[in-house]
This record gives structure tokens, C-alpha cells and sequence, in this order.
């Protein structure tokens, strides 16, 4: 539910739903209800004649980490019992017994065991995919469907699900929105596997990561970035001589979790150490998809076409520009119907449906079409610093460097088929500024 008002009661007491939301939800609750005894500010009732377990506490959380008072409570209680934590989309169910965390479940895609095997690096993606079809065909639970292809053994699978137990469990006590329940007694129809998990270390695991992680995330914004080797002849501490080993500059921290068994946290743990040892730095995302790679390079198309517009020069840049494509064979059919628009931008859906009629089927598409914006780009901007006073052109050079970063911080990309290039695009654009693609 939103934090909009979703119900309304009326002066003789009717409940009228605000809204398809809150609707939706009383409808799926239709039935009789008793009133429990609250406060005047809020509502609590429960099915009439149920039978379930009592319930023993129930708030909001407002803030990451408020979970973890309430996990305290139950490890320091030896309650036994099974909180249930919702967000906005997602539901988690922690389950204790005598304050331990004996099972946990989650509708959370990536903590379903599927995705912890593929995570973790027990399986691959296309085993996970055949594992998945295995099981919606046979009816049997994924990790079974595994042991059965022989992906992965019955003593490898025990420990991924005790380590899928500990990511719910710091999914849930990291929430930063939601309402949580905790309802005395534990449901064994609910417990797939039981494990034995110290619901004292995990909490202090939580709080360590989550304090270590805020900190991390000022040099490594989130698992998609790549470390990049610095070279030097620096050797790692042995502890972390795996870690830096797959450290291409091409790899992701998330990818690299993966080869080495290892999630985000403990891989960003590791990779932050190598970057405070200088021996990696970090490169930015590189966007993926013919689509995602125009509309980046399209940001510096549109600044280097603003600049010019700036200083009375945008027709000559069109000028330009639109020779220099003429002049070259590939970008004639690459960009039928793709523009340039007025601010210089491309049409990135049309250029990614035009691919196919210029690129050779074995390319790799993501690199073929970084190297021909990059061709593209490039003398856009060569063009633009002869048009520019000397200092417009250094600021304009210095933003657009600034705006593919990612891409010239990246892997090169491959090289066009010499049938399909002809023209200036063949060869590095030279002048005062210029792109570069190491």
C-alpha cells in the first residue's frame, strides 16, 4: 500500500476502499473480521473464528536498520516464532526457533535459490535457465532439479540455502519502508530445510555491512562498476590474490562475485581494498544494448550541438557533420530515418534496427556500434573546436570526455569489417579535440 489515505470510515462506521489499490486488497480479505482493542489512531482486527497463531508484535519501519531492535528483542528472548517483513512488492518470512533463524522464505527474485545458486556461482545462467524448465515441467522444487541435472551435489546445495537463509535475512533487516509482523509459533508445514543460524551473529553482520557498505559505495557505487587493474607491478595481499586476478578491467564486481563464489558485499569488501592499495581504480557501467549505446553517446551530441548553438556555429556543425557521413559508407544506411534531430541527437530505436543491414552477422553489436559512434561523436567534436574560441572548445572537450567515460575506460571494441568502412571513420579523427577509445 502507498502512503497515500487508502480507506475511509464514514460516521455509521462503513469502510469504503480509496482507490484500485486498497480495493484490490479488501477483496482478497472479504469474509468476517473481529476488532482487536487499539488505540484510536489505528485499526487491528483478525479473521472471526481463526485459530492461527497469536500475534506478538507488529509496527513500521521507516528507516534501514530499525529491523534489527526488533530482532534483538526475539534473539535475546529465545522466542520462537515467524516474522513476516512486507514491503511495497516483496515479502519476506523469517522463522525462529529459541532465538536461532532456522528457515527463511522470500518473493524476492534475486534471493530465490535459483538466482543465490547462479549468484554464488554454483551454477551458470544457462543451467539455471534448464533447471528452472526441469522443474516447471517435473513439479519439483528448484535445488532438487539441480541435484538431479547434476549442476551442483546434495552437500553444495545445503550450504546455498543456509546462505540463502542469511541473504533474506539481511534483505529484510536492511528494508528501509515497510510493515513487519511476528506471530508466536512456528508453521513446520512452512519449512522446506531447517538450519541452525545464530540470529546474534547475523544481526551483528548486518549492522557491520551496513555501515561498511555506505562507506564503500564513495568508491564503488553499486556492483555494476569495474575494477580496472593499475598495473605497476604491485602484487596483492595474498588474501586477496584470486579477487585481483580477475580483475580484466571488463568484469563487473557483480560478475567477478560469480566466477569466485562470493556476493556483493564480500567482493566489494575485497575490491575497495585493492582500490585503497592502488591497485585498481574504477570504471563506470558501460551501458549495454545498440539502444543504450546511442542514447549515451547522444547526451554528447546534444552538448557538443549546444556549445555551437551557443556561439552562432550550429548550421556549419550540421554542415559538417552531415558531409562527414556522406562522405562515409557505413552511417548512409545506419542512419535512415534516425535523424540527426535539431539539438543533433539520433533516433537510438531506428539506428538499433538498421544494425542489421550494415553490421556482419558473427559482430559483436555493442562494440560495432560503440566504434561507429565513437567515429560519429568524434568528429562532431573535432568539428566543433574549429568552430569554437579556445576556451569554449577546452570546457566543451573536458564535458564530453566527462560523459563517456564509461566507454573509454572500458574494453575496445571491435573492429568494423573493412568492407563495410570506407572514409575518414577508418582511421583515429584527429584535431584539437578529440575522443579516444584506448
Amino acid at each position: 500500500m502507498g502512503e497515500g489515505d487508502d480507506l475511509r470510515i464514514d460516521a455509521t462506521g462503513t469502510l469504503h476502499p480509496l482507490g484500485r489499490e486498497a480495493s484490490q486488497e479488501l477483496r482478497a480479505r472479504a469474509g468476517e473480521w473481529r476488532l482487536l482493542a487499539s488505540p484510536p489512531d489505528i485499526v487491528m482486527a483478525v479473521r472471526a473464528g481463526s485459530q492461527g497463531r497469536s500475534l506478538r508484535l507488529a509496527g513500521e519501519v521507516r528507516t534501514p536498520g530499525a529491523l534489527c531492535d526488533v530482532v534483538a528483542m526475539i534473539a535475546q528472548g529465545s522466542w520462537s516464532g515467524e516474522l513476516v517483513v512486507l514491503e511495497e512488492q516483496s515479502k519476506r518470512a523469517i522463522h525462529f526457533e529459541r532465538g536461532n533463524i532456522v528457515a527463511a522464505t522470500t518473493s524476492v527474485a534475486s534471493e530465490r535459490l535459483g538466482e543465490i545458486l547462479w549468484r554464488f556461482g554454483a551454477i551458470t545462467r544457462s543451467q539455471l535457465d534448464e533447471v528452472v524448465r526441469s522443474a516447471e515441467k517435473s513439479g519439483k522444487r528448484i535445488g532438487e532439479a539441480a541435484v538431479e541435472l547434476e549442476f551442483v551435489g546434495p552437500e553444495e546445495l545445503w550450504r546455498m540455502t543456509a546462505r540463502q537463509v542469511e541473504e533474506v535475512f539481511y534483505g529484510a533487516v536492511h528494508v528501509g519502508n515497510a510493515t513487519f509482523y511476528l506471530f508466536d509459533g512456528l508453521d513446520e508445514t512452512k519449512l522446506q530445510q531447517r538450519h541452525h543460524l545464530s540470529a546474534g551473529q547475523l544481526l551483528m553482520e548486518a549492522a557491520r555491512r551496513m555501515d561498511e557498505l555506505r562507506f564503500f559505495r564513495e568508491k564503488i557505487p553499486s556492483d555494476a562498476w569495474i575494477p580496472v587493474p593499475s598495473g605497476g607491478g604491485k602484487k596483492p595481499p595474498p588474501e586477496l590474490g584470486d579477487l585481483w586476478l580477475e580483475c580484466d578491467g571488463r568484469r563487473s564486481v557483480a560478475e567477478i562475485g560469480r566466477r569466485i563464489g562470493q556476493l556483493e558485499f564480500e567482493v566489494t569488501r575485497g575490491v575497495f581494498q585493492l582500490v585503497a592499495a592502488g591497485l585498481v581504480t574504477m570504471a563506470a557501467p558501460r551501458p549495454e544494448g545498440p539502444v543504450a549505446v546511442v542514447e549515451a553517446f547522444n547526451a554528447a551530441l546534444v552538448e557538443v550541438h549546444r556549445a555551437c548553438e551557443a556561439a552562432g556555429k550550429v548550421r556549419e556543425l550540421r554542415s559538417g557533420i552531415e558531409q562527414f557521413a556522406l562522405s562515409t559508407g557505413v552511417y548512409v544506411p545506419l542512419l535512415v530515418g534516425a535523424g540527426p534531430n535539431e539539438d543533433g541527437s539520433l533516433e537510438a530505436e531506428r539506428v538499433a534496427r538498421n544494425i542489421a543491414a550494415v553490421a556482419g552477422g558473427d559482430q559483436d553489436l555493442d562494440a560495432w556500434i560503440t566504434q561507429q559512434m565513437f567515429d560519429y561523436a568524434g568528429f562532431a567534436l573535432f568539428h566543433a573546436g574549429s568552430l569554437l574560441p579556445r576556451d569554449a572548445e577546452v570546457a566543451l572537450n573536458t564535458r564530453v570526455m566527462k560523459m563517456l567515460e564509461p566507454f573509454r575506460q572500458q574494453p575496445e571494441v571491435a573492429a568494423t569489417p573493412p568492407s563495410r568502412r570506407t572514409g575518414p571513420a577508418s582511421t583515429p579523427v584527429s584535431g584539437r579535440a578529440t575522443l579516444e577509445n584506448p
